[in-house]
């Protein structure tokens, strides 16, 4: 009788396994069917990444030449700005004509200008 019961207990516990095996395997499997979709768009963005990388490096590199040329700092061309201010003043927006870059001072714009320079925008 003993033997029956734990026997029965063993046969319940293997099912219950096999049962959360595949539903364990059947979300794998959309899983792996999800990351496959978004594969583009992880390589789009890996390259995305890499270009606003060099681009960092190129500005970088500009901005010390311009110093070794001699030429003045932008930040020290932008006049000095309150440090706090009750009122939020219009952005503005300047060019260093030195480097022929566009300064960006809002994060609404950076995000516009990446977006603008990216080859998904432009299809």
């Amino acid at each position: 009788m003993m033997t029956t019961i734990i026997d029965s207990v063993i046969i319940l516990l293997l099912i219950g396994s096999i049962g959360y095996g595949y539903v364990v395997s059947r979300k794998v499997r959309v899983l792996m069917a999800t990351l496959k979709e978004l594969q583009p768009l992880v390589h789009e963005f890996s390259h995305a990444v890499e270009k606003s990388e060099l681009s960092v490096h190129l500005m970088r590199q500009n901005i010390e030449d311009a110093e070794k040329a001699g030429a003045e700092p932008v930040a020290k061309t932008v006049a000095v700005e309150k440090a706090f201010s009750s009122q939020r003043s219009a952005p503005q927006r300047e060019v260093d004509t030195s480097s022929k870059m566009r300064v960006l001072r809002d994060k609404k714009e950076l995000v516009k200008a990446f977006f603008e320079n990216t080859p998904a925008a432009r299809v």
